[in-house]
């Protein structure tokens, strides 16, 4: 099963992460494994590319990912824009796959 969290810390941080593995398919070849990574690292790039300081901890062994936003008012629209856009997709692959998707907001 692929697990997927959101948490929002009391200093202002934001932490996505995922991990684990669907188990439709042999690992490599797992679409939903595949939809699930372009989702949480398409967030991560986006959050590095306005310019918001993110903490990224990657361990392929371990297919877990995961990264933290610091807080950061000038960015915090954009960050919550791009935060929001990924849960939407991740939603909506937990609704579709809910025996190989867990995600805790």
């Amino acid at each position: 099963m692929i697990r997927v969290s959101l948490d929002a810390s009391n200093d202002g941080s934001v932490k996505l992460s995922a991990s684990g593995h669907s188990g439709l398919a042999e690992s490599g070849s797992d679409i939903l494994c595949a939809a699930v990574s372009a989702l949480v690292q398409t967030a991560y790039l986006a959050v590095k590319d306005i310019g918001a300081e993110v903490k990224m901890f990657r361990d392929e062994k371990n297919a877990r990912f995961e990264f933290t936003v610091l807080k950061d008012d000038a960015h915090a629209h954009d960050v919550d824009v791009i935060i929001r856009a990924a849960l939407v997709g991740l939603k909506d692959l937990s609704s579709g796959y809910p025996h190989n998707i867990k995600l805790e907001v």
